[in-house]
């Protein structure tokens, strides 16, 4: 039997090689020309950033208040992070953390090899007759335009890069990247994604207060199976509404949430300033009853706004005009 006739596209791939390469060294020359990492250490260091980064109570107790009162303004930005913080975060970082290290270390060997033959090509320009000396000077009256042999060169040096990095750690990380866009498409197109991520939501808020409340005398040996029976109850519960009246439990998870965030920020603001000398807390008595009245509060407000569909003013359009953006930057996905 014949074997079949095999097409050689090698050479093919020498240019795209080449460009990779060459784009590589302009980007690297460009942040070393415009020392963008010693600015962004600058800008790290500015007084200016850390006084925000000092008031980040105060800006997460503004966030949930955002939730709140506008939170339905948000949807798809807010059901995206949701579903990225609960289900994706953990992996998308886990696979780019770990590229990321494999990309250093590649990059680090690139320049050892680098500096090695810059000592060696150093030594032989002594030479007149040497030959590197030579195909530099051609080179350099031909450096509009790369030359064959300068694609094999550029091409070998981005093969040498390709080889110490783990082909598999790239396809997790691309993999994961796209699992998570896909989770964030499903979601906010609707359907069962969306109800499944709702009904976690609520879950998660709501489990831990519940459980305060309840005891279960003589089944302390059984916690487990108590806690799952619980777990089990909240799972059907909300996922009832999520599935009977989906506007009233996207508008809880939106309350919970921004509740949530200005609960405990906004009593560690209040005691920084000294108006909280009782040590309040989320968890006691008071803390839950304004926790709990924030939440029932940003429900109704938010199942006005769901179903009346409001838009927002002009003037809270450009106060939230980041957010604002990325939601209609979110929505095309």
């Amino acid at each position: 039997m014949a074997e079949v006739k095999k097409i050689n596209v090698g050479p093919a791939l020498t240019v795209p090689l080449a460009l990779v390469q060459r784009g590589g060294q302009a980007a690297t020359n460009g942040l070393e020309k415009f020392a963008v990492s010693e600015k962004f250490s600058k800008v790290k260091e500015h007084p200016t950033v850390a006084k925000i980064t000092s008031k980040s109570d105060m800006l997460w107790t503004i966030l949930g208040l955002v939730l709140i009162f506008h939170g339905a303004q948000f949807k798809n930005l807010f059901l995206c992070t949701q579903v990225v913080v609960a289900f994706c975060y953990d992996r998308v970082k886990g696979s780019i953390v770990s590229l990321h290290g494999d990309v250093t270390t590649a990059q680090r060997k690139m320049t050892e090899d680098i500096s090695e033959e810059s000592k060696a090509d150093a030594k032989a320009e002594a030479k007149p007759d040497n030959k590197h000396a030579a195909k530099r000077a051609s080179s350099a009256k031909d450096a509009g335009k790369p030359s064959a042999q300068q694609n094999e060169e550029d091409a070998a040096a981005t093969k040498k890069l390709l080889k110490v990095l783990d082909s598999d750690k790239i396809t997790a990380a691309v993999f994961e990247v796209f699992v998570a866009y896909m989770a964030c498409h499903m979601v906010m197109q609707g359907g069962l994604a969306k109800v499944v991520l709702v009904t976690n939501a609520l879950v998660k808020a709501f489990k831990p207060k519940l459980v305060a409340f309840l005891e279960f005398s003589g089944h302390e040996d059984m916690e487990s199976w108590t806690d799952l029976l619980v777990t089990f109850v909240l799972y059907s519960f909300f996922g009832g509404m999520a599935v009977v009246m989906p506007a009233l439990a996207f508008a809880l998870t939106l309350a919970a949430c921004g509740a949530q965030l200005v609960a405990e920020n906004g009593l560690r603001v209040a005691e920084s300033m000294g108006k909280n000398p009782e040590g309040l807390t989320v968890e006691s008595t008071k803390g839950l009853m304004a926790l709990s009245g924030l939440t029932v509060f940003g429900a109704i407000w938010q199942v006005w706004a769901l179903m009346a569909d409001n838009g927002m003013a002009w003037y809270f359009k450009m106060m939230y005009l980041p957010a604002y953006t990325a939601e209609g930057i979110v929505s095309l996905f």
